[in-house]
């Protein structure tokens, strides 16, 4: 618990601190060329985008060293459900992460209803694996770690569509920073994500309909099914991303035509 606090209070402070900075540069900021003004910057917005590639660049590059690292590749069924208590990190780190990023989400930037969903999703199966013993932690440097890093890209994509005068600027590097991410996050959260996921459902499944304990049984439902959900708001991101991708790809043949 202590440890969710302290994420989410030094998740806060940065925030905060890159409010505050992005405010004063803000301010100091003249009417640019192209009379767009400064005043057009959401700072609460910039920021949480900010704080966002922060969290989850530390998040996938420590995934990516646990998955090498620590997890081997071949490993027991009984030690995929109940071992690995060394990764707990990564699902406590992802609660704190969570529980600050939802009120923000929320009530100050206005994330969409399926970012809300992904929120409280996470929170419930990152606490399955924080808090109880057969917590599937084999899976969860790449599940809470690993995948964060196709993140990063959506960050920096995020402040170029926050700050217009950029892609004027900077078309190409604009272009290529879509592309990085399209790239990225089909083969984490699609390509890798499916046969790493489908495995840890059937042992979770298998678990599920094994209990026999009533609370086990509750437990596990919501687990298993928040992974559902989470897995399918990576298959529907993915269908947004290839169906922009088709469409920018027939852009040149029209003007062609």
């Amino acid at each position: 618990i202590r440890f969710i606090l302290y994420t989410s209070v030094i998740i806060t402070i940065i925030y905060c601190c890159l409010c505050i900075i992005i405010k004063t540069w803000k301010g100091s900021i003249r009417q640019g060329d192209d009379g767009e003004s400064s005043s057009s910057l959401n700072v609460p917005k910039i920021s949480y985008q900010l704080t966002n590639l922060l969290v989850n660049l530390t998040l996938g590059c420590l995934g990516i060293y646990y998955q090498i690292n620590k997890i081997p590749l071949e490993e027991t069924t009984w030690n995929k459900i109940v071992r690995y208590e060394h990764a707990k990190i990564f699902a406590l780190g992802q609660i704190g992460y969570q529980l600050w990023a939802l009120p923000i989400g929320l009530f100050v930037v206005g994330e969409t209803k399926s970012m809300i969903v992904h929120h409280v999703a996470v929170i419930c199966v990152a606490s399955v694996s924080a808090f109880v013993r057969c917590g599937f932690r084999y899976y969860i440097p790449y599940f809470y770690g690993l995948i964060e890093i196709s993140s990063v890209p959506l960050s920096i994509m995020n402040q170029f569509k926050q700050n217009e005068r950029w892609i004027r600027a900077y078309p190409e590097m604009y272009q290529t920073v879509r592309v990085v991410f399209a790239v990225m996050f089909l083969l984490v959260r699609v390509v890798l994500w499916t046969p790493f996921y489908w495995s840890f459902w059937a042992h979770a499944t298998l678990l599920l309909y094994s209990s026999e304990n009533t609370s086990t049984i509750v437990i596990l439902t919501v687990f298993n099914l928040s992974s559902l959900v989470l897995t399918f708001l990576q298959y529907f991101w993915a269908s947004k991303i290839i169906s922009a991708m088709v469409k920018r790809g027939d852009q040149p043949k029209k003007k062609e035509s």
